[in-house]
């Protein structure tokens, strides 16, 4: 991070190759905070020291959450090594790499011990990792007449600190944007609020939250003063959290929060688990959010993690095709464009993979369906600060841009099947009557891909609560399509019905006896045979959370109907 304070430290160069390599070896005490900068990148990735081998003069480091790099393209760049601790930053220039080796979202990187080390006091400027137990809630002001931007505090300068947001929230920063308000919260009640930039952002290890560089600007020397002063206790609570003694070592009293705000932010730690099924989806729509931020910032979107997405999902829809359209409703804490891009892959996929002509081609649209939808998150700015939320005509007629916006963001990027990016990134909103857009397509233009993606969406996007409307169940979303063959495929929509039956996966049902319950599985004629009871209308201040098999279902009176889970306020997880 870009530090704002005024005292600039001074620099030693150390040359000595004996005194290097003691140094570096050094590193993998954890007491420095290890990253790497490419020669032509700005982006700094944090890495481990896995071992030094002075005979040799030569270091092995770990490059970790580095997707969207290239063996090849680090090979052929310098490396700059840097270390940070509490009181000094080191860097070791012009590393050369001598072997680049992937292990999924890592890279190994064997390199020559530098020739050169540069060490530089910052007492002033030194940053304080928020370990665990270390808690404080951050916001930002992002948007003009919006509320701010909420999440928690992870380091602190007296330059600047990194914020960690949702990726539902992620959209709206972008390096270089100016944030009026920038302030956090420590447990103990105290508060500090500057202004600030950001400088970076990237996703926070494996949370599915982003982690938002931000530097102060214009503070006052009160509020310098009193920045340093948190800067400093919170270097105290770390000190002491981590076992270290001293007089660095002991409790902050910022720290000190009440028993029952730890017990409830357990509690909600404890309410996000789920199965791991769900979770493997769940990793999905991280990796989503981490393409829209590549998008949003201008830097490259990791084919690989796609196309791994892509294989997740076809790999769970084959091994338990049932199970994983119930893990498809349990996405309730993202944001609906990543639901819906999400469900749409895998119901295409599910229609295409019994389609013999279509089967082979699954793969490569369930990478378009995954992207065809985030042109939207891409619009989010002033003028469009929501997609949930109700829109304007302006608004609207704004969105129809999504399309052509996000075809130019992924012209540069050659790994994505051509025909798919037509068909369903590009095709997915037209209608056989050319009612759709961008283009106004008619029939005659459409694939069969094309015309079976738009059924696909249409049916989950009415399924789904809008600004404008509430959602509609399946039933009443199939005869909308059914009964306008002008404008959507009969046949597809047909074949849709057949597969996912008038109750589908996922979907609340009534009972006569007053039970509400989640569908969790069908039987071959379509009715449900699993389900997940979780309310009792005539009883509805007991929560419950019963799973049944049609044994049992004689407790519950007769099926009645589909109902909308917004009206009841309740979700799958």
């Amino acid at each position: 991070m870009e530090l704002t304070t005024q005292e600039q430290p001074d620099q030693v160069e150390i040359t000595d190759a004996a005194h290097i390599a003691e140094v570096v070896d050094s590193l993998g005490n954890e007491t420095h905070s290890l990253s790497v900068t490419l020669e032509h990148l700005p982006t700094a990735f944090p890495v481990r020291l896995s071992a030094v081998d002075p005979k040799q003069r030569c270091l092995t480091l770990s490059l970790t959450d580095a997707q969207s790099l290239s063996e090849t393209e680090v090979r052929a760049q310098a490396l700059t090594l840097r270390a940070e601790s509490l009181s000094d930053t080191l860097h070791f220039e012009a590393l050369a790499p001598l072997e680049v080796c992937r292990d999924g979202d890592c890279l190994e990187l064997r390199c020559r011990l530098p020739r050169a080390l540069y060490t530089t006091s910052k007492r002033r400027s030194v940053r304080i990792p928020f370990i665990q137990g270390m808690h404080a809630k951050a916001y930002a002001a992002v948007l003009p007449n919006q509320p701010p931007v909420t999440g928690q505090l992870r380091n602190l300068s007296a330059g600047g600190c990194l914020m960690e947001v949702p990726f539902n929230d992620s959209p709206f920063f972008q390096v270089g944007n100016i944030l009026p308000t920038v302030g956090f919260e420590f447990p103990n009640g105290e508060k500090f609020i500057a202004s600030g930039i950001v400088r970076h952002i990237g996703p926070a290890g494996r949370r599915h939250n982003a982690a938002v560089g931000i530097a102060f600007q214009n503070l006052s020397p009160e509020r310098q003063n009193r920045l340093v002063h948190y800067v400093n206790e919170a270097e105290h609570d770390a000190a002491y959290r981590s076992g270290y003694s001293g007089r660095m070592s002991r409790p902050s009293p910022l720290f000190q929060s009440p028993v029952s705000e730890r017990l409830q932010t357990q509690r909600q730690r404890d309410l996000a688990e789920s199965t791991p099924m769900v979770r493997a989806i769940r990793d999905v729509a991280r990796q989503l959010h981490i393409a829209l931020l590549a998008l949003k910032n201008d830097q490259p979107v990791s084919s690989e993690a796609i196309f791994g997405c892509a294989d997740t999902l076809l790999h769970l829809l084959e091994r338990d095709r049932q199970q994983f359209f119930y893990a498809l409703a349990c996405l309730g804490n993202e944001p609906q464009w990543v639901q819906h891009s999400i469900n749409v892959a895998g119901k295409l996929a599910d229609l295409m993979l019994v389609e013999p002509e279509l089967a082979s081609r699954a793969r490569a649209a369930v990478v378009a369906a995954l992207l065809h939808d985030m042109g939207k998150a891409l619009l989010l700015s002033e003028s469009l600060h929501t997609l949930e939320g109700e829109l304007d005509d302006e608004q609207r007629e704004r969105l129809r841009d999504h399309v052509q916006i996000l075809l130019d963001r992924l012209a540069p990027l050659d790994w994505i099947d051509d025909t798919m990016r037509h068909d369903i990134i590009g095709c997915i909103n037209e209608r056989l009557d050319g009612s759709g857009y961008p283009h106004g397509y008619r029939a005659e233009s459409l694939s069969a891909v094309a015309r079976m993606a738009a059924v696909v969406d249409v049916i989950d996007a009415m399924m789904r609560p809008r600004g404008d409307r509430p959602a509609k169940t399946a039933i009443e979303a199939y005869r909308y399509l059914y009964n306008r063959p002008e404008r959507f495929d009969k046949g597809w929509v047909t074949r849709y019905v057949q597969r996912h039956g008038f109750y589908p996966i996922g979907s609340l049902v009534r009972y006569s006896y007053g039970y509400l319950a989640w569908v969790m599985e069908l039987d071959e004629g379509g009715q449900p045979s699993r389900v997940r009871v979780v309310r009792n209308t005539s009883r509805s201040e007991l929560a419950m959370n019963h799973i049944l098999t049609r044994v049992d279902f004689g407790q519950l009176g007769q099926l009645d109907r589909l109902v909308r889970p917004e009206v009841y306020q309740l979700r799958p997880f």
